[in-house]
């Protein structure tokens, strides 16, 4: 009974930890998540960025549809 008790204060001690260490991680501002998607974008094979007839080039070839967000 008392390992139960000390296993289960054990568990909500780390637990309480923990969620401060995650409360306590540096947040990310708007511009510099913009700036990180960017850089994942321009150097991912999934996404065309800021090249309007490469993609309209490749969505002809592929026979797919072509989505354009403006921002």
């Amino acid at each position: 009974m008392a390992g139960k008790l000390a296993l289960t204060l054990l568990l909500s001690v780390s637990t309480f930890l923990c969620a401060g260490a995650l409360a306590a991680e540096e947040k990310k501002d708007r511009d510099t998540l913009v700036r990180d998607d960017l850089s994942e974008m321009r150097d991912s094979d999934l996404w065309i960025y800021n090249d309007v007839e490469k993609a309209f080039e490749l969505a002809r070839k592929t026979s797919r549809p072509l989505l354009i967000v403006f921002r």
